[in-house]
């Protein structure tokens, strides 16, 4: 499965539950739009609040591998959660995600290119 099949999964999923974020009216999106990124960053925070946690199961029971493991499970479970808000968020603003990374990706090339590792 492609980005663009994950996408339309995501909008036919949304669309059956009457969240249709493909046909918002635009004098709408900009508050389609904050109302997503307020969700995605509430997902965030989750995983943010699980890494902390861990963190201080790892500096007082356990090591820091299986502190590690332990949350794995549902750091994924919310990373696909903020997914899905991005998803919502690209379909608001009509982004062609592949053009878009791509663009990012040259971009970042060229911003990041002293940092490659060179064969030594």
């Amino acid at each position: 499965m492609d980005i663009r099949d994950i996408l339309q999964k995501q909008a036919d999923f949304d669309s059956a539950h009457g969240w249709d974020t493909t046909i918002i009216p635009e004098k709408e999106r900009l508050h389609a739009l904050e109302r997503e990124l307020v969700g995605l960053m509430g997902e965030v925070g989750e995983v943010a609040n699980l890494v902390k946690k861990a963190r201080l199961v790892a500096e007082r029971i356990k090591p820091v591998s299986d502190a590690y493991l332990d949350i794995v499970p549902s750091v994924n479970e919310e990373l696909i959660d903020v997914l899905i808000y991005l998803l919502r968020m690209f379909q608001i603003t009509g982004a062609d995600i592949d053009a878009e990374y791509l663009r990012k990706l040259d971009f970042n090339k060229d911003r990041f290119k002293k940092y490659e590792n060179t064969p030594s």
